[in-house]
């Protein structure tokens, strides 16, 4: 029979990732990402081609963090 010690087994425990990240901060970084979008596509035709690349890019790399902050953990 194999004995196992509870200072091992809570360790393990610890140290594993949390199976969800943090939905409230997730869902606030996607609406922001989402409202900007929109105003993007209303506001696009009126602005200069460089200012609506550099905001598409800004807002793609919110969604990004937001994912790798505060997404679910696979």
């Amino acid at each position: 029979m194999m004995t196992t010690y509870t200072e091992n087994t809570s360790r393990h425990r610890t140290l594993r990732k949390p199976s969800a990240g943090r939905p409230a901060l997730f869902v606030l970084l996607l609406s922001i990402a989402a409202v900007g979008v929109l105003g993007l596509l209303i506001a696009g035709p009126t602005i200069a081609l460089p200012l609506s690349v550099a905001s598409a890019i800004a807002l793609m790399c919110l969604v990004s963090l937001a994912w790798a902050v505060a997404g679910p953990r696979l």
